[in-house]
């Protein structure tokens, strides 16, 4: 299961986070999804479902409360029976695991939901990756960055370099050198060109 994020979660940012109603903590996953509360296999009710979103973010994941704008972070190093049962809570059991030894960063090991996955090294969250499809496709960004957003709409929200150099195609790096940066891949370099891929933190990728 997946929620649309750009109009909804723009308007909470405008409203929630603006007029400083927005609450951040790093230490917890939200409520609705602690291990305590929920196995990996199980959703909430539609009721709880309806109140928090996922947005992506270039240190984690952020849960958004869509009716009080309020967010927390799910950071990366979180352990991954906790990672997984938040995420599993928003978009459904865990679809398939598989593991990469050959990775750059070293061995890595995923967990799919659909076009969504978190990545885990030594049993702790340490990236995600988004593809085009027809599963979780609309997840976003906070400012409403996703599969198919335009680069010349991206640039109103956030400020991206161009990977010139890259192997793998026209790649873009938001956040400069400063850590907490998301990146991606656009279908051209054209002004109108749309966003084909997006990932943060480590990943398994071979230029």
């Amino acid at each position: 299961m997946s929620f649309s994020l750009r109009l909804p979660l723009f308007s909470l940012l405008v409203i929630g986070v603006t007029a400083c109603d927005a609450k951040t903590t790093e230490a917890e996953p939200p409520a609705q999804a602690s291990a305590a509360d929920q196995s990996p296999d199980s959703k909430p009710d539609s009721a709880t479902a309806a109140e928090i979103v996922i947005a992506l973010d270039g240190e984690g994941l952020r849960f958004v409360n869509s009716e009080t704008g309020s967010t927390r972070l799910l950071a990366f190093g979180r352990d991954r029976d906790a990672v997984e049962t938040a995420i599993a809570a928003q978009l459904g059991a865990v679809e398939g695991r598989s593991s990469n030894e050959e990775c750059g960063a070293g061995p890595i090991d995923f967990s799919n939901y659909g076009d969504f996955t978190a990545n885990f090294q030594d049993g702790d969250f340490v990236g995600w990756s988004l593809s085009g499809g027809d599963k979780n496709a609309a997840l976003t960004t906070i400012s409403g960055v996703g599969i198919g957003t335009k680069r010349s709409e991206m640039a109103k929200s956030v400020t991206f370099e161009m990977y010139d150099e890259s192997t793998i195609g026209t790649e873009f790096h938001t956040g400069g050198d400063e850590a907490g940066g998301f990146s991606g891949l656009l279908d051209s370099d054209t002004p109108d060109a749309k966003i084909t891929d997006l990932w943060a933190g480590t990943n398994c990728i071979f230029r």
